[in-house]
């Protein structure tokens, strides 16, 4: 169960990544709910190493620049 829900995570990522890309919202929302998710699927599976803390870093870095630019991105699809 849990490795199909961690594939399901990083596939949400991947297509966060393409919606950021094109500077649509629902990239930015759906970035932001995959990182809480996995966030969260990582804290009940401990895994919490060195690539976990710098990850959570990158992530943080990469939430606050999406939040400054939220307003720029598209609403439509």
């Amino acid at each position: 169960f849990m490795p199909a829900l961690s594939g399901l995570l990083v596939a949400a990522n991947f297509m966060a990544y393409v919606g950021i890309w094109y500077m649509k919202r629902w990239g930015a929302e759906l970035f932001l709910s995959s990182y809480f998710l996995k966030t969260i699927l990582d804290l009940l599976l401990a895994q919490m190493g060195l690539m976990f803390y710098s990850g959570q870093i990158f992530s943080i870095f990469f939430i606050i620049v999406l939040l400054r630019h939220y307003r720029r991105f598209d609403l439509n699809l």
